[in-house]
């Protein structure tokens, strides 16, 4: 675990060094110089901070700035000389008027006070997504204001407050910006870490896979809460008057310029953000007030600075939505280096375009595992007490449409059964039953003799439970490896005897060779193998593959064939799989139960279904004869 964090480590060091002796050398410029070095780093500080939440989870925050706001009138509140509280807020509650704290004490209690505030925020945001959250943090800021403002016995009002001690030194902001950083990037490679970036990249993927959406966006939401808290207190530190103006929409938007022009999936890019923008805001701030440049006399410009920021955040949405740097952190420059070594040894290869070995369902490899495969199909597992999924009398039904109506199925252990039906039969409804994506409007679903029917799609998937999609569900940001690591992850905590390393898994599928490339950027073949590699990386005793053939030819689905049941012989696990590829299902499955406008009309063997003549009549037309492959 310590190796896995190393490198983000070592890379968010060696981020905050750059930064910290580019800041350094700057400082010795004078005073000015060096009071704007101090305000860079503190900026850096609060970004990095909105950066955990806003990278992770994909959700833009206009909220941070508003809990810098608490805390720096938290700090300022404690730590301010009585004396000075006398004259400024005598009529203080509680006794503050009275009360003056060491100011490290006073930015301790802000950033912890801040923090629970934010946790209590969280409780309710982190049930929500996309626009409907960052309107959530839009009103956070409002309130915050508000309260700021208007509660004049406690902060002054509008006024500015005003006696405050100026402690905040540059080794001050640098240690709280080198905290920052590393816990901002070493987060990122944590399970949690993991988990929220799954979840903002595919938030239903992500809780098929046994991740609780709402737990890893609340974490990071107060993490980054602390964080922010803590830059708040210390420009309050540094500014020695505050005012609720200066942590409201100006700083909004001067931060949030810097987190989208830097790249606000990078730690590296949220630090490149606040140079940039820290170094243009005082160029922009020389020119709006109308200096004289040799002999000419340029206009003052009211509000220059704002107008750039919104230009440069519509040029960086429009134009180069992942900001400078993207998703991209500086220690991945090591991994070019590497590439343009490698490439310079050896000549051009297409393996890294479409791997062999990794598409057994799709190119021609027929091996998944160390042993072949056999394309015989094998004998249907003896009969259990206890199914592995057991499904009575389930019916789904959305307002006036039943979908699914009074379906009953089993799958034994072991066993590899099929689900077939015209389209809008249900097939797929009753597959998201089974993984928790709906409830079940009445019935019972049993895992293992376990009731799940009200259960959430995470909960189900810890119990073992995996699945793919009609259509692929990959985290389309993250790489092959952390798609797969994202499910396995999930194993090891809640299902750790049957975890298994992460290679262990891409060796199996052989996607060795696309472990580092994004899931986006993979042809359609290849993204399968993966979205079925993720699903076996849960060690489930049941796995749900929705439509595995789709987009195949026949060569391709008979090697299919091959390659599911290996899947089945190597994780010693049970599979309901749906498919319009009647050779290919019949070829593989058992059994097979064939849906028809929400209704099973029949269940057998292959053999047996096919001669069925309600299946006849209502799938295959009465005319059809499918020959069993395989």
């Amino acid at each position: 675990m310590l190796a896995a964090h190393r490198r983000p480590f070592l890379g968010a060091v060696i981020a905050f060094a750059i930064f910290a002796v580019a800041a350094s050398l700057y400082a010795t410029g004078g005073a000015a110089a060096r009071h704007l070095a101090i305000v860079m780093a503190i900026n850096g500080v609060m970004v990095g901070a909105t950066q955990i939440f806003v990278g992770n989870t994909g959700i833009l925050s206009f909220g941070h700035v508003g809990l810098a706001g608490i805390a720096a009138y938290i700090t300022a509140i404690l730590s301010t000389p009585a004396a000075v509280k006398q004259t400024t807020i005598g009529d203080a509650p509680f006794g503050l008027a009275g009360i003056q704290l060491p100011v490290p004490v006073s930015i301790l209690l802000a950033v912890v006070i801040t923090t629970l505030i934010a946790a209590l925020i969280g409780l309710f945001m982190s049930r929500l997504a996309g626009i409907a959250a960052s309107i959530v943090t839009f009103a956070i800021l409002i309130v915050a204001n508000s309260v700021l403002i208007n509660w004049k016995s406690l902060t002054g009002g509008s006024e500015a407050f005003y006696g405050i001690q100026i402690k905040t030194s540059l080794p001050w902001a640098l240690a709280a910006l080198f905290v920052t950083v590393v816990v901002g990037r070493v987060f990122m490679s944590t399970r949690t870490g993991l988990r929220t970036r799954a979840a903002r990249e595919d938030e239903v993927a992500a809780a098929s896979m046994g991740i609780s959406v709402k737990r890893s966006r609340y974490v990071s939401w107060v993490l980054s809460a602390a964080f922010v808290s803590l830059g708040g207190a210390l420009l309050a530190h540094l500014l020695g008057a505050i005012s609720p103006s200066e942590f409201y929409e100006n700083l909004m938007f001067v931060q949030i310029a810097m987190l989208v022009l830097g790249g606000m999936f990078s730690v590296t890019g949220a630090l490149v953000g606040t140079v940039v923008i820290t170094v243009a805001t005082e160029v922009l701030r020389y020119l709006g007030d109308g200096p004289k440049i040799g002999s000419v006399k340029l206009p003052m410009i009211v509000g220059l600075s704002s107008m750039v920021y919104g230009v440069v955040i519509l040029v960086v949405v429009v134009w180069l939505p992942g900001g400078i740097l993207g998703d991209r952190e500086i220690d991945d420059a090591w991994d070019r280096i590497r590439g343009w070594l490698r490439r310079g040894a050896s000549s051009p290869t297409d393996a890294g375009a479409a791997p062999g070995p990794a598409a057994a369902a799709h190119s021609g490899s027929d091996q998944v595992g160390t042993e072949p495969l056999s394309a015989q199909p094998s004998s249907a597992p003896a009969e259990q007490s206890v199914p592995v999924l057991s499904v009575e009398m389930a019916t789904m039904r959305f307002a006036g449409l039943t979908a699914v109506n009074d379906v009953s199925l089993t799958v034994q252990p072991g066993e590899i059964v099929g689900l077939i039906g015209p389209n809008g039969a249900g097939k797929t409804t009753l597959i998201n039953m089974i993984s928790g994506l709906y409830t079940p409007t009445s019935g019972d679903i049993m895992v293992n003799g376990r009731t799940v029917a009200h259960l959430r799609s995470h909960h189900i998937a810890r119990l073992g439970v995996g699945r793919t999609f009609q259509s692929t569900h990959l985290f389309r940001g993250l790489t092959v490896f952390e798609n797969v690591e994202a499910a396995a992850r999930v194993a090891q905590q809640y299902r750790p005897a049957v975890y298994r390393p992460t290679a262990d898994i891409l060796a199996q599928f052989g996607l060795q060779d696309v472990a580092k490339r994004k899931a986006s950027t993979l042809p359609y073949g290849i993204q399968r193998q993966v979205e079925i590699a993720r699903a076996v990386a849960l060690g489930p005793e049941l796995l749900l593959l929705d439509e595995p053939a789709a987009g195949t030819n026949e060569v391709e689905s008979q090697q299919l064939i091959g390659s599911i049941r290996a899947i089945r012989d190597v994780e010693k696990c049970a599979i309901l799989l749906i498919d319009h590829d009647l050779p290919f299902v019949l070829g593989l499955c058992e059994r097979v139960y064939v849906l028809d406008a929400g209704r099973v009309i029949a269940e057998g063997s292959p053999e047996q279904v096919q001669e069925d003549p309600k299946v006849k009549e209502a799938y295959l037309g009465t005319r059809t004869v499918v020959t069993q492959h395989g």
